[in-house]
């Protein structure tokens, strides 16, 4: 080939220089040169040596790298090699093997291994609950970015949607569940820092309460009444009565199963794995069952027996689901507002105002964890008569308010 490089390259020369059938090189000076492609790219590469070895660093393409950006970018290189004793070749495939590895861990894949090993301690309701939220509220948002390149701002942008949406519970919960993925990546080095703060004075925060609940037992007494009117699905009627006579968790009741109960001993038995307080317990809690509770659950059976849950939907063999079930209180019950978690308050007020009852009985049987750490390991006391004796005590009180009635006479669908 012709001769085309002097001492210096210049715009023009390179862009006079033509492909051939082998590649070959114009040199710059001070080991810079152009590598010519027989497919008519140019690139920019730099020769030079660390520690009396060749290295060839590739600095870019032309025209996209200019010629004098090319020739910068050589100073800085070959500065690195001479005073600061940098492998460039090295640490661009550091760079780039950073690159992969941030793009493979996304927040969602990070979020998803830590989800599937929180399954063994969760609530199984709890860690659907997670998985639901952030399909539908997070992952739009920051799912498919690298966790290590998410900031609070990015992470505020999906939280704004729950908050301008009036979710501002539910978007605290999705928050400290987003900063818990965060601890998780931070654990295994997949970042250097959680980039949520404690505290962010551009969300609203959620002012707590106790959950919407029946003021009165002649509330109650009218709730039961118009519930044998309802007009949705016996095994949803079935799931709000027993709600206000066992006064347990929604979500535990909601998902029960058959084989949890012992009608013949009046029991029900609540596996740890399904307790939200299991953190706490050394064995599974214990409901236990008034006359009329079983009363309610032999005819229950008769419709969803042959299923494994209690409160199946006509069409999937599923536990019904929580909105179901706070339709239908809004449905029997329009006075004020009440919500299925409600019940245990309202239960709670009635127990402890009745002055029958000791506090650590009615604790017990509402499954309350002993904020009292010492004593939470020396008091083993279950209070099985007690709790007998309230369970009975609590569904004739609410027999009285619906005027008496021996057994609640369900409108079956």
């Amino acid at each position: 080939m012709a001769k085309l490089n002097a001492d210096l390259l210049d715009d023009l020369t390179i862009k006079a220089a033509k492909p051939e059938e082998k590649q070959y090189t114009l040199r710059d000076g001070n080991g810079l040169f152009l590598l010519v492609h027989p497919n008519g790219s140019k690139y920019f590469q730099l020769r030079t040596t660390l520690h009396g070895k060749a290295k060839l660093i590739q600095l870019g393409t032309y025209p996209e790298l200019t010629l004098s950006e090319a020739r910068e970018q050589s100073r800085e290189k070959r500065k690195q090699v001479k005073h600061e004793h940098i492998d460039p070749v090295f640490e661009a495939k550091q760079v780039k093997h950073q690159k992969a590895k941030d793009a493979d861990n996304t927040f969602q894949k990070v979020a998803e291994d830590w989800l599937a090993i929180k399954e063994r301690t969760l609530a199984p309701t709890t860690h659907l609950k997670i998985k639901q939220t952030f399909n539908a509220n997070v992952y739009g948002v920051i799912g498919k970015h690298p966790i290590s390149e998410i900031d609070n701002q990015l992470v505020r942008k999906c939280l704004l949607i729950m908050q301008k949406r009036g979710a501002l519970e539910f978007m605290e919960k999705t928050r400290g569940w987003i900063k818990s993925v965060f601890d998780f990546a931070l654990s295994d080095k997949l970042i250097s820092e959680n980039p949520i703060p404690l505290k962010d004075e551009r969300l609203i925060k959620h002012v707590g309460g106790n959950f919407p609940h029946l003021k009165s037992m002649a509330d109650a007494g009218k709730l039961l009444r118009n519930l044998v009117e309802y007009a949705g699905s016996f095994e949803v009627a079935s799931c709000v009565y027993l709600q206000l006579s066992f006064a347990q968790r929604p979500s535990e009741l909601r998902c029960a199963k058959w084989v949890e109960f012992d009608l013949d001993n009046a029991i029900w038995t609540l596996p740890l794995e399904r307790s939200k307080t299991r953190k706490h317990m050394t064995k599974p809690h214990t409901i236990m069952l008034s006359k009329q509770a079983i009363g309610a659950l032999k005819q229950l059976k008769v419709y969803t027996g042959h299923s494994e849950y209690l409160f199946t939907g006509r069409l999937t063999s599923k536990p019904v689901s929580d909105k179901a079930i706070s339709n239908a209180y809004d449905a029997v019950f329009t006075d004020y507002h009440i919500v299925p978690h409600g019940c245990r308050h309202f239960f709670s007020t009635q127990a402890n105002e009745s002055g029958l009852f000791r506090k650590e009985a009615i604790d017990s049987f509402l499954q309350h964890k002993d904020k009292n750490a010492i004593s939470a390991i020396y008091n083993q006391a279950t209070y099985d008569n007690e709790r007998k004796q309230i369970a009975q005590w609590w569904s004739d009180q609410l027999d009285i308010a619906r005027d008496g009635a021996k057994v609640l006479p369900f409108k079956q669908a």
